[in-house]
């Protein structure tokens, strides 16, 4: 795929992605769940490879949204609770994943390598999606803080594993 027809479908993404923004807005539905059922149809109509190289997606995009994601943490409110996301990002991303694992496991009999595998996918939250709901639903802040440090935790050690 060349770089004219790659500009191209992402023009029309980012065109769709504005019409479910404002669509959502109007129908008082999350960003994010709006984005979902726009993306399935979209999905099915491309079902051919746009052409992203994996390693362009985790080495460009994913850094720059936990970069954002980071630069707007209260960093006294992170250090305020930081032993409940240590836990979460530690301790309890590896307990969710060998729960997952398990289920997987015996449940749809998978073999181990790809049951723990779906599950380390499955255990972790996605930074970006959670950010945009809690920008939108308002929920405490504690626990705003707690979840926004426990997934930029996640990525952060996710990308370093990678690198």
């Amino acid at each position: 795929m060349n770089v004219t027809e790659l500009v191209n479908i992402s023009i029309i993404l980012l065109l769709v992605a504005t019409g479910v923004a404002l669509l959502s807005r109007r129908l008082r539905v999350p960003y994010v769940t709006g984005l979902v059922l726009a993306g399935l149809p979209i999905t099915e109509l491309l079902s051919r490879r746009i052409g992203l190289d994996p390693s362009l997606v985790l080495n460009l995009f994913l850094p720059i949204l936990i970069f954002e994601a980071g630069i707007n943490t209260d960093v006294s409110r992170l250090r305020s609770t930081f032993k409940p996301i240590a836990l979460l990002a530690g301790p309890g991303a590896v307990l969710s994943s060998a729960i997952i694992a398990i289920l997987l496991k015996f449940v749809l009999g998978l073999t181990w390598i790809p049951a723990l595998f779906v599950a380390v996918i499955l255990a972790n939250t996605d930074t970006v999606s959670m950010i945009a709901v809690f920008k939108e639903i308002p929920v405490p802040s504690r626990l705003s803080t707690i979840v926004e440090g426990e997934t930029l935790f996640n990525d952060a050690a996710a990308l370093r594993t990678l690198a």
